[in-house]
């Protein structure tokens, strides 16, 4: 299944959504960070970790959440846009952009491997491609391009690649933002997991 690449984004607000997971019946979470990753900021705002991340990392199922059913793309509280292997599968055919997918396994609530084969999808880089006076949220004291609570999300179109079908942003770069052919693509996938919410719509997201 593919995606054309000719298609154009006449309207921020209709072609681009904002990507959330979302804890399903019967799937698990992760929440906490494992002993042992360091620098945990960068998987979550794009930049590259390189050798710094170890080989072998473990994250574990969390409590407070009993399913043990794996989603396409893991709900977690790091910030992270974690993703089954059938996920990294299709980023890596589809998504056209830089991604550093980073391996971990995954343990269930007991502390026994559930699986091998999960990802931190890295996608590489923010663009700065928000309109900052339409955007509505609490700002960061330090640094009022960044958002410490989303209300709504506005990109400015004039500063767009068209062409580019998932990215981060530099106001809110632990939430991912997906073009309406490929958001229509993992719909037609069967992902498990994301909920979409369109760009320029009401929100209340800490990201």
């Amino acid at each position: 299944m593919s995606i054309e690449n000719g298609q154009s984004a006449s309207s921020s607000k209709n072609n681009y959504f904002i990507l959330r997971s979302e804890v399903l019946d019967g799937y698990c979470a992760i929440f906490l960070t494992p002993t042992g990753m360091p620098d945990i900021h960068k998987p979550a705002t794009g930049v590259r970790m390189g050798d710094a991340y170890p080989q072998g990392l473990r994250f574990q199922m969390a409590k407070e959440e009993k399913g043990l059913k794996i989603a396409d793309i893991i709900p977690n509280a790091l910030g992270y846009f974690m993703v089954s292997a059938r996920m990294k599968t299709l980023l890596e055919q589809h998504a056209g952009v830089e991604i550093e997918f980073l391996r971990f396994t995954l343990l269930n609530h007991r502390g026994r491997v559930a699986s091998e084969d999960c990802y931190i999808a890295n996608v590489i880089g923010v663009q700065d491609w928000v309109d900052a006076e339409k955007s509505d949220g609490a700002r960061k004291a330090s640094n009022p391009n960044r958002f410490l609570f989303l209300k709504r999300l506005v990109l400015d179109e004039s500063k767009m690649d068209p062409e580019v079908r998932l990215f981060r942003t530099v106001t809110v770069p632990r939430i991912p933002i997906v073009r309406q052919d490929f958001k229509e693509l993992l719909e037609r996938e069967g992902v498990t997991g994301p909920t979409f919410y369109p760009v320029g719509a009401e929100v209340a997201f800490t990201p």
